[in-house]
């Protein structure tokens, strides 16, 4: 698959930008400030995000580091041909709501001549001349606000020294492919590749970051009826993979993924995972990797954290780094620590070229030995960007004192004068004694004076196993799926136990006890949910059952309180919106929708008292006297997930997008508040009873405006639309819907079938088409879905369908890490559904299709 001609709406020529914007941007005078906003008239843009009210009236900053620069600093693309840089830049743009400058459209711009008649008109030496003055003038014109495709002339060395040093003021990434694909691609002979490949190693030297574009597996359909319904016809979003890798690389690099003013639940796990407790760093060789040892997709759920660990190095073995790293985030979405063995700390330049290298990549975590000298840890501070640095010692040499030793106070005092973010200490113990005094070191260290550094303490080998179990943060872990480390015993660092055995002892310990969960409501006894957590439960290690619970009233929920055994409750209709006045704590999330479908308990301590919310997160997992409720709302996640995965880079969220959401019950409420969590600015609701789809609007309108507070652009008068008829054409000033969530109930109720629905045709008139969510799940195919094929069918206009079990598992995946605190294995409770969906009996009603 050719990244570069995967977006079918863009021209070959360049004009990357009128797909984004109204108006092709034409170049700007060269400026050392960032662009002025569309009102400036300078830059004739549209921001999609708030970038452009941030840089009113900002002066550049100097980057107080290497990898810290102005957060509107323009992000630049070099590669060689076929690295898939086009496709890349249009979803950096995307994601960074910022403009897209492709090296062609802009040459064209400045010279009036395309760059093949120019260099027919004016001659080979003459263009090259006047491509890279372009491309330069490219560069400073355009150094905010941006994201650049910077095409060949990025491989002459005068735009090469120009890129170094642009490098200190902005991102340049470097982006690799797979040189058997390119081959492919454009049908290259040994030489002729040979001397591309050459490229690769050129733009290394010119970037400060580097990401490798594996191919996307998203075509790769999984069941017949899936080939089906996204392949015919025309499905066009085959990059769906590469959107959310590539979305979050240029998020994490540019700083935007930090300085989001999302408020998360203390519950939630979308915090450092530093900070969060029993959590697992799981250890995978890097020489495993390239021997083709690893499945990574057999390692879901074995961590918190995966530990690359750089067991040996040569200079062949940087691309490979690269291509684990972008293999890992693809399949096992985690946060990467890259390690290094000690073997290598005797050669510093190649331990430095391993973290440097990691540092490019934009991996979360390095490993930093305590031991390596100053000037070094200082070159990695200077240049670590939003890498979190870890300060290690290992020590390998036992005796009689163990953590005793007054070794290593001095050691954790210099690491915590040296600023390290975390501090993690291994040490091969002597006997189980030293297992008892690194419990008396960790408690010493509460009492150090001005430290909160996160630590992470315990001893390795066999002889380390109680310690590796009550070691609260980022423990090194194995995984019966990976190959068994061999290494000496000066390394240090041999992971004993996996994931689940460290849970399991803590359930031994009595540090966890084993809880019910229960999913309530009027009538759960088909619920698909039970299957979803228990095969959850099991994967992990987590001693816990859940089952179904009907209930008649509030007062069935509040006779569980007596069970200090409960460990939540997943609630149902009709009981998400009615509760909410019973639930003490709510997230902000589920005070804003005004519905709750996850319910955790809080508990008293031994005293009697009450501990904070983040205090009782970090108990999660533990039986105790429920005083209280907390309350959260993950049917918005479910949805706002699906439609992100979902939407072609065409049809990406723009100032004039607009959603339509059907219904207003409690799960409509969750849709229009995803579509607001996504920003959109036009969110149409139809109900069939019209008063209640405005009471829907006017409190969705009124929230927004109240988050303004005075501060920041004023919010419009109304975000959220009620459509009072569906008789009524779409209106004629507002783009047609490009993403539907149909909220409407078609399941059997009282015996008989749910609301029928479909959409009126005057509202399906996207050109481009979209996304239609059905979070209907129980029939087979509801009436909606029936409509939308036929009329893909007949139009040939792309739009996805996701049906309400795809959302159903994301809304559960986030309710499962909310009542446990662990990574949710999500491939293991999406195989629950299905199969459980295959031993379901169905049975018709009128002619329809439903299960039971």
């Amino acid at each position: 698959m050719d990244n570069d001609n995967d977006i079918d709406n863009i021209e070959e020529n360049g004009t990357y930008e009128s797909s984004l914007h109204e108006q092709p941007s034409l170049p700007v005078s060269a400026s050392a400030s960032p662009p002025q906003s569309a009102d400036g008239n300078e830059a004739h843009i549209e921001q999609r995000t708030t970038s452009t009210s941030r840089m009113k009236n900002v002066q550049p900053e100097v980057p107080t580091s290497g990898r810290l620069f102005h957060p509107d600093a323009s992000v630049v693309l070099v590669g060689i041909r076929a690295s898939g840089k086009r496709s890349l830049g249009f979803i950096a743009a995307t994601a960074l709501g910022r403009r897209f400058i492709t090296e062609d459209h802009y040459f064209q711009s400045v010279n009036g001549l395309s760059r093949q008649d120019y260099l027919k008109i004016h001659g080979s030496e003459q263009f090259h001349r006047q491509d890279v003055k372009t491309s330069k003038r490219m560069l400073e014109d355009n150094k905010y606000g941006c994201v650049i495709d910077c095409g060949l002339g990025s491989l002459t060395s005068s735009l090469q020294d120009h890129l170094r040093q642009y490098s200190l003021t902005n991102p340049v990434v470097f982006v690799l492919r797979d040189m058997g694909q390119i081959r492919k691609l454009l049908s290259l002979n040994d030489r002729s590749a040979k001397l591309l490949d050459n490229g690769n190693s050129t733009h290394r030297r010119c970037s400060n970051f580097e990401y490798y574009n594996l191919e996307d597996e998203s075509m790769q359909e999984t069941s017949e009826s899936d080939a089906e319904d996204r392949a015919t016809p025309s499905y066009s979003f085959r990059l769906k993979d590469v959107q959310a890798d590539f979305s979050w690389f240029v998020r994490f690099i540019t700083g935007s993924s930090h300085s989001q003013a999302t408020i998360h639940s203390p519950f939630s796990l979308d915090g450092p995972v530093e900070l969060r407790t029993y959590t697992h760093a799981l250890v995978v060789k890097l020489t495993d990797y390239i021997a083709e040892q690893v499945d990574f997709a057999k390692l879901e759920s074995a961590g918190d954290v995966l530990e690359i660990y750089v067991d040996r190095w040569h200079p062949t073995m940087t691309r490979q780094l690269s291509k684990m790293v972008a293999r890992s985030r693809r399949v096992l979405k985690l946060p990467i620590l890259l390690s290094v063995s000690g073997t290598l700390i005797h050669s510093t330049e190649k331990l430095m070229t391993v973290l440097l290298h990691g540092l490019r990549l934009g991996v979360e975590f390095v490993s930093v030995d305590l031991q390596l000298e100053e000037a070094r840890v200082a070159q990695l501070k200077a240049i670590k960007g939003y890498t979190k640095l870890v300060g290690t010692y290992t020590s390998s040499t036992a005796n009689d004192n163990g953590w005793k030793d007054p070794k290593w106070k001095t050691i954790y005092r210099n690491a915590v004068d040296g600023g390290f973010d975390i501090i993690r200490f291994m040490h091969v113990p002597n006997s189980h004694h030293d297992n008892q005094t690194l419990s008396w070191f960790m408690e010493e260290l509460v009492d150090f004076s001005g430290s909160r550094t996160v630590t992470s303490a315990f001893n390795v080998g066999t002889l380390g196993r109680t310690s590796q179990i009550t070691n609260r943060v980022l423990t090194a872990v194995t995984h019966p799926a990976l190959p068994r480390l061999q290494l000496a015993r000066h390394d240090g660092f041999q992971p004993t136990l996996s994931s689940r055995q460290i849970i399991n002892g803590l359930f031994d310990n009595y540090t966890f006890d084993s809880l019910e969960f229960y999913i309530v409501g009027a009538n759960v006894t088909g619920s698909l949910s039970p299957a979803m957590h228990n095969a959850a439960y099991a994967l992990l290690g987590l001693r816990h059952n859940y089952s179904t619970l009907n209930i008649k009233s509030w007062a069935d929920i509040e006779e569980l309180i007596k069970d200090e055994t409960l460990g939540g409750l997943s609630i149902v209709q009709p009981y998400k919106v009615k509760i909410v006045p019973n639930i003490g704590s709510l997230s902000d999330h589920a005070r804003t929708i005004g519905a709750v479908n996850t319910v955790v308990p809080l508990r008293a301590n031994a005293a009697g008292a009450v501990p904070s919310l983040s205090i009782q997160a970090q108990e999660r997992n533990r039986a105790g006297s429920i005083v209280g409720w907390y309350g959260e709302n993950t049917d918005y996640i479910g949805i706002m997930t699906c439609v992100n995965r979902s939407l072609s880079p065409r049809n990406i969220l723009q100032p004039k997008s607009t959603a339509l959401v059907i219904g207003a019950g409690g799960m409509a409420r969750a849709a229009v508040y995803a579509m607001l969590q996504l920003g959109c600015k036009n969110t149409f609701v139809y109900n069939r009873t019209t008063v209640n789809a405005m009471s829907t609007a006017a409190h969705f309108n009124d929230w927004a405006k109240s988050q303004s507070n005075g501060h920041g652009p004023q919010a419009p008068d109304a975000l959220v639309t009620v459509l009072e008829s569906r008789s009524a054409p779409w209106p004629a000033d507002i783009a047609p819907p490009t993403i539907v969530v149909s909220c409407v109930t078609h399941e059997v109720l009282d015996g008989n079938p749910g609301a029928d629905f479909e959409l009126p045709e005057s509202w399906m008139q996207s050109p481009t088409g979209g996304v239609v969510v059905e979070m209907a799940y129980m029939t087979r195919e509801t009436p909606l879905i029936r409509q939308m094929k036929r009329f893909r069918d007949t139009t040939k206009r792309p739009w996805v369908l996701v049906d309400g079990i795809e959302t159903l598992i994301e809304q559960a995946i986030a309710q499962f890490e909310t009542m446990t605190g662990r990574k949710a294995p999500k491939r293991t409770m999406a195989e629950a559904v299905y199969s459980a969906l295959t031993e379901n009996t169905s049975y018709l009603v009128d002619g329809e299709e439903f299960f039971t």
